[in-house]
């Protein structure tokens, strides 16, 4: 038999057994994940034209290619996993889609229905891989959330302690401009400076605090990526509220006087806008440096013995 015949044969063999698994997988996701496009079309369409006119939530576009990335990141652990069904997935996934039912026929709540995909995909994950699989990736599941824009009344409610702080802290830094005199109220900033009277509205500068949303799922992302601990990414996490209040009282300071020096221009329409995603950069570094903080300023002992079990296992 010539050699130009066996790689014909070769070429026509049936995949390996690896490879045919992979395909089935393949395959599997891609008809699960039209059926969650059909059934879920509504409330998909809704968020994604949430996303296009609301810049609270223009984030939202980033947070399923998040997690697709995390999920690219675990392929090798993902593949080493063994998959097992687990009827648990199959009721929690009865009751997920019942909740969507209920909440888009009976009484319709787009909030509700887009958490309940998310527990459609929590749901199918455990039932057809089992438990295992699931502790592999229900962050990446989980992160998701993210991108579910929160009801104007509920947003406003739980920035509204965050934004009067950092009109007081405004406040404070605005004080050390010369020949200025400040009053707060709420979250609006009253000022005289050399006889000109004026107003610093916080909750129109800064849409109140609108990017929180934005600087948390960067952290919670940048937490997720580092090969680090879980105690230090859990510290990355809980600094995502400080690190969004820094940065929004930089951009109210910043806007505060550009207004009182007279160039309430540049504290208005796009230039405005363009201070707001200057943020993003510094929060990204902030998240850098306390992630480089606690990496090097706290170091792990290793226990005692440790450095001795090379020697001895080449010795033996």
């Amino acid at each position: 038999m010539t050699q130009s015949n066996v790689d014909i044969q070769e070429f026509c063999a049936s995949p390996a057994p690896e490879d045919r698994r992979r395909i089935i997988t393949w395959v599997r996701v891609a008809v699960v994940g039209a059926l969650l496009v059909w059934i879920f079309w509504s409330p998909l369409c809704n968020v994604a034209n949430r996303w296009n006119t609301d810049a609270n939530w223009s984030h939202g576009w980033l947070v399923p290619l998040f997690s697709l990335y995390f999920l690219h990141t675990r392929r090798e652990t993902i593949g080493r996993t063994p998959a097992k069904t687990s009827y648990v997935g199959l009721v929690a996934l009865i009751l997920s889609l019942g909740a969507y039912m209920f909440f888009f026929a009976v009484m319709p709540f787009g909030y509700l229905q887009l958490l309940s995909l998310v527990g459609v995909i929590f749901s199918i994950a455990l039932f057809l891989a089992g438990w295992a699989m699931l502790r592999v990736v229900w962050l990446p599941i989980l992160f998701l959330c993210f991108a579910n824009p929160i009801p104007d009344q509920y947003y406003v409610q739980l920035t509204m302690p965050l934004r009067m702080l950092s009109t007081r802290v405004s406040a404070m830094l605005l004080s050390l401009i010369p020949d200025i005199e400040l009053e707060v109220q709420g979250v609006v900033i009253d000022y005289l400076y050399r006889g000109y009277p004026g107003a610093l509205d916080v909750e129109e500068a800064c849409a109140g605090m609108r990017l929180i949303m934005a600087f948390v799922t960067l952290g919670v992302a940048m937490a997720y990526l580092g090969n680090r601990p879980t105690w230090q990414r859990i510290c990355m996490v809980a600094a995502c509220v400080p690190i969004a209040m820094f940065c929004n009282i930089v951009r109210v300071t910043a806007t505060g006087a550009l207004t009182v020096y007279g160039y309430g221009e540049l504290a208005q329409g796009t230039a405005h806008e363009l201070l707001g995603l200057a943020m993003l950069p510094l929060a990204f570094g902030l998240f850098a440096l306390t992630g480089y903080l606690l990496k090097h300023l706290f170091i792990e002992e290793e226990p005692d013995g440790a450095e001795d079990t090379p020697p001895a296992r080449e010795s033996a």
